[in-house]
């Protein structure tokens, strides 16, 4: 038998092979499996950070005496901060809880017994899906002056956690820098208010309630910005069960 006669046969079989392939493929699609909507929020209490942190770039190595100055005096100003340092991170926790309350979560600061933190924690496998745990951890928080600023601005950046209960998967998790660190309008950067800037560390040193003040706005906006991130990523269940 000439081979001519043999191709177009061996053509047709593969074709019906290939067929039966893509028809079997078709009958059994990977599909995700939907997570249900998120309704409750817990937010762990922010621990407060261990010291706040005063960094100047700027001063020229002729002036190098001023900084060792700045240096002794730094640690009489962190003194003046103490109860602003120590209300930053119930500050921030109860920002949490408004915020996620006024974008349609239901959100509450978790109470009870200490963990090894010395605050309440949780075990988000005990919790049903519909729940999420939110954890904040303060990384860095100070005054920053850069090299070629003569003004020292906030500087504020935070890590954000978030878990749904039960099954323990990651919703939302980034690090955020508020202020000195913050660049454009990504997610993880806030801009500092322009009016908070003080030109000396004398000016800084000698307007402690200013200072305090711009510590509560950075507080408000990373707390703003992180609530929006989360409901980017995992929309309230009101808001998931009013979509088509």
């Amino acid at each position: 038998m000439k081979l001519s006669h043999l191709l177009p046969r061996a053509v047709v079989v593969t074709a019906a092979l290939a067929g039966v392939l893509l028809s079997g493929c078709a009958r059994s699609p990977v599909s995700l499996v939907p997570q249900p909507p998120l309704a409750r929020v817990v937010v762990v209490p922010v621990a407060p950070i261990d010291k706040l942190h005063t960094e100047n770039k700027g001063i020229p190595l002729g002036v190098l005496w001023q900084s060792i100055a700045d240096r002794i005096k730094s640690s009489d100003f962190n003194a003046r901060m103490e109860t602003t340092r120590k209300d930053m991170g119930p500050r921030l926790t109860a920002a949490l809880v408004r915020q996620l309350a006024a974008q349609g979560y239901e959100a509450r600061a978790l109470e009870g017994a200490a963990g090894r933190s010395g605050l309440p924690d949780i075990d988000e496998s005990q919790l049903p899906e519909s729940d999420a745990v939110l954890r904040i951890s303060l990384n860095e928080v100070g005054m920053y002056s850069a090299r070629f600023s003569k003004d020292y601005v906030p500087r504020v950046n935070l890590s954000a956690y978030l878990v749904r209960g039960k099954t323990e998967d990651s919703l939302y998790s980034e690090t955020l820098y508020y202020g000195a660190d913050a660049s454009g309008d990504a997610s993880w950067s806030v801009p500092a208010n322009p009016d908070h800037h003080w030109s000396s560390f004398n000016e800084l040193f000698d307007h402690p309630q200013e200072v305090a003040q711009s510590y509560d706005y950075a507080v408000d906006a990373l707390a703003a910005k992180i609530v929006q991130n989360i409901r980017a990523q995992a929309p309230p269940a009101a808001v998931r069960s009013a979509r088509p």
